[in-house]
């Protein structure tokens, strides 16, 4: 029912920034992150360089602002590196640092009450086709009038690709309760995509 939406989020939910999600944990990441836990630098900043897009990518889908979501990504990866000796189960790692993300973005936006989610600047749209362009900014959009948890959901879920037990740990909530704010998250922007583009819902 909603693969359409699916393609389209996966496609352009961060207007141009390029880049996946997170893809399964390697032996060479769990190493990176065994040595950083010992105090390696050299071995945290792999990591923090392996890592650095998902983050980023993670906190703009919350914040929508490339500047903020770049401060955000530096104090995720602050608390990252204060906290990492705590994390006993390596291969959990893009599960937690996904947390992390999530919550200090949404802690930002609640010290930033006044902040504004700002419509993006039409320059910054990926320059091709005039109708893929206006499929863009219409998501951006809509993506901009959800609340901070519908957005912190779809971003989890359609972008970095986390299935629901996962969904469950980041953000500390059942799996029922994921499965249901996903659907009203979805339904939500299918509405707000259809009155953005004109058409009846």
């Amino acid at each position: 029912m909603y693969a359409w939406l699916d393609l389209l989020i996966a496609l352009i939910i961060l207007g141009g920034v390029e880049g996946g999600g997170v893809e399964c944990l390697n032996q060479n990441d769990v190493n990176l992150i065994r040595t950083a836990k010992r105090g390696h630098g050299e071995a945290f900043t792999m990591l923090v360089r392996n890592y650095k897009n998902f983050v980023f990518q993670t906190a703009y889908g919350v914040v929508r602002s490339k500047p903020d979501a770049e401060d955000i990504t530096q104090e995720a990866f602050m608390k990252v590196h204060q906290s990492l000796k705590g994390l006993h189960d390596e291969r959990a790692f893009p599960t937690w640092l996904a947390r992390i993300t999530v919550r200090t973005a949404l802690d930002w936006l609640h010290r930033n009450e006044k902040h504004r989610l700002s419509p993006l600047d039409p320059d910054e749209i990926a320059k091709d086709a005039n109708h893929a362009a206006e499929l863009r900014l219409d998501l951006e959009q809509a993506l901009g009038r959800l609340n901070h948890e519908q957005r912190s959901i779809l971003v989890l879920r359609e972008l970095q690709g986390f299935d629901y037990e996962e969904l469950s740990k980041i953000l500390d909530i059942p799996v029922g309760t994921v499965r249901s704010r996903l659907h009203h998250a979805r339904a939500q922007l299918r509405l707000l995509l259809a009155n953005e583009r004109g058409n009846a819902p």
